[in-house]
């Protein structure tokens, strides 16, 4: 087997292979001998038909199974005797055939690019550090002491007020055709949540308990339903039941009843802990963004398109899991819109990940076993899953591992780094 291969630029290679002819003969001559023992022509007895019949009724086959043949044998060998790494299926192109004659093709495969990265070490970056507020101890408190409210049914009072919980019907119309899932019974809704289309909560207020009536509504232009964008709905509500979220008092007692907490100076102290932490997640989150953005900046580099292509993918997949997840569609012709945007997105994204790999590679930043069987326990609680059953996905471990490994060059790069942090 002959092998040249010659560049077609940063990321692309092509290998020509050629294989000899007793090579060639000897997978066709296998095929015919397979075939004489099962096939089944008229006029002759298994195992007794000429070699020229066989030729005139499966030549073709013997010659697309003999090429597929020889690729998927000489290929592999092929690349590993030129030491490319390809990252991507080839794009095979076979030249003529002809089992007395050598057989050529040509592969033009995908690489990572060669990379001598610059300028990575010693960066200056600049941040803002928050510190919690007061205010906002005391609104995650409020939100926490909400999730542990009542809701009571409301006495002396029939009509709605903002704020109030609300058991209702509704049925939506377009003139008078039903809204598709526009029709809710024994629907709970807290009035100015902000949950349902814009103006029904407000159109709410003043009805009465009991009494069906009717909310006329104009649909934002921007309604993710675009037979319901830009049009006049009218919703036929009946409340049912008023009530009113009825809070539990701020005192110890509370505090223990939401926690290991001995009183509420406690709780409030670990509320502070935890928002400090996520303001200092966020800290580094930007600061690993600027390192991203000086490494992109200071190495220019031409990334490989399947790999852009196939982050564009995901991204585009990751965003219709959500959507089905509100039960909504992406239109075609917004797809399409959206994938030239998710384009631009995924090569900046592929082309930081080479470049933290390339520091990963040359400063040795390496992800040990534990490290990844550590983020694994942490999933496996996360998601009630068990260890082994995560274990056992490949493709999740590798991903994981590759994030771990982001992870770790960056702390490398942030913790080198001159930073100059700023409190507002």
């Amino acid at each position: 087997m002959k092998v040249n291969s010659e560049e077609l630029g940063p990321t692309k290679k092509r290998l020509q292979v050629e294989v000899p002819p007793p090579q060639v003969k000897e997978v066709v001559e296998s095929l015919y001998r397979d075939l004489k023992k099962r096939a089944k022509i008229k006029g002759f007895r298994r195992g007794k038909i000429p070699r020229d019949v066989l030729e005139r009724y499966y030549g073709d086959y013997v010659k697309e199974k003999t090429i597929s043949h020889l690729i998927n044998e000489t290929y592999p060998k092929a690349i590993s005797q030129e030491s490319i790494e390809p990252i991507a299926p080839p794009l095979i192109d076979t030249g003529d055939f002809a089992p007395e004659r050598p057989f050529s093709y040509s592969a033009v495969v995908e690489v990572r690019p060669r990379i001598e990265i610059k300028g990575y070490k010693g960066l200056r970056l600049k941040g803002r550090r928050e510190e919690v507020s007061s205010e906002e101890v005391e609104e995650e408190l409020e939100r926490i002491r909400g999730s542990y409210s009542q809701l009571k049914q409301v006495e002396g009072r029939d009509r709605v007020k903002k704020g109030d919980v609300v058991l209702l019907d509704f049925q939506g119309l377009l003139g008078t055709r039903p809204i598709r899932d526009g029709k809710a019974e024994n629907y709970l809704l807290e009035v100015g949540s902000g949950t349902m289309v814009p103006g029904f909560e407000d159109g709410l207020i003043g009805k009465k308990k009991g009494v069906e009536d009717e909310i006329k509504l104009a649909i934002p232009p921007d309604h993710p339903r675009k037979d319901l964008a830009g049009k006049e709905a009218t919703f036929l509500v009946t409340v049912k039941e008023i009530r009113q979220r009825v809070l539990p008092p701020l005192n110890n007692e509370f505090a223990r009843d939401v926690g290991d907490y001995k009183d509420l100076k406690e709780l409030k102290a670990k509320i502070k802990k935890d928002l400090q932490g996520a303001k200092e997640r966020k800290f580094k989150e930007e600061l690993g963004q600027e390192v991203i953005n000086q490494l992109l900046q200071k190495n220019t580099l031409e990334v490989p398109s399947s790999l852009v292509q196939r982050r564009t993918q995901e991204l585009l997949q990751d965003l219709k899991f959500k959507l089905a997840a509100q039960q909504r569609d992406l239109p075609p012709e917004e797809e399409g819109a959206l994938r030239k945007e998710y384009l631009k997105v995924a090569e900046r994204e592929v082309k930081a990940s080479l470049l933290l790999e390339e520091i990963a590679r040359q400063d040795g930043i390496e992800v040990t076993e534990e490290e990844v069987e550590e983020r694994l326990k942490e999933m496996a609680r996360a998601y009630n899953k068990t260890l082994q059953d995560l274990k056992q996905d490949p493709s999740l471990v590798a991903i994981l591992r590759r994030s771990l490994q982001r992870e770790k060059v960056l702390d490398r790069l942030i913790a080198e780094a001159e930073i100059e942090v700023s409190d507002n």
